[in-house]
């Protein structure tokens, strides 16, 4: 048996600052905030908006992008999240750097993203090559104010991969 998934539900980046993230991810790409939690009692909370410890953008499709500042785990914390997460008496983050995640974006759309980010003044890489079907594909490679490595692709996976792994 086989896992029947439809893409990336969502994704959650670790900040150094909200507001610039926020800045970066909403104000400048455009991507609006749906969602926003405090942090209380070592859980977080829709409830405490005064001092915000994620922020949930809605990016596309069945997709969310997380912004989450770093935690600070208690050394009971610390043991418990050493367990095996089926022993886990709550769901813990578990923070840490990520280097790349790519976003699909049709062909159509793509040029007014190269746009958006010339306004914004955000340095880019674009490469486009020709694919084993010789079509196009494109792809825009940036870095957000944490330093992630973004990559909008215009290859539709699902119509790729359908090709590629047979039932």
């Amino acid at each position: 048996m086989k896992l029947k998934l439809e893409g990336v539900s969502e994704l959650v980046l670790q900040v150094k600052s909200m507001d610039r993230a926020i800045d970066f991810w909403s104000n400048k790409l455009g991507f609006p905030i749906v969602e926003q939690w405090g942090y209380e009692n070592g859980h977080f909370s829709e409830s405490n908006k005064e001092n915000i410890r994620a922020t949930w953008l809605y990016i596309g499709v069945h997709t969310r992008l997380g912004l989450w500042l770093p935690r600070n785990f208690s050394p009971l914390e610390k043991i418990e999240k050493e367990k095996t997460i089926s022993n886990w008496k709550r769901l813990y983050d578990q923070g840490g750097v990520h280097i790349h995640f790519a976003l699909h974006i049709k062909a159509e759309n793509f040029d007014s993203a190269v746009k958006v980010l010339d306004n914004t003044g955000i340095d880019h890489k674009i490469i486009e090559e020709l694919n084993t079907n010789m079509l196009k594909e494109r792809r825009l490679y940036f870095k957000d104010t944490e330093d992630n490595v973004v990559e909008f692709y215009t290859l539709d996976m699902k119509k790729d991969y359908k090709e590629r792994i047979k039932p």
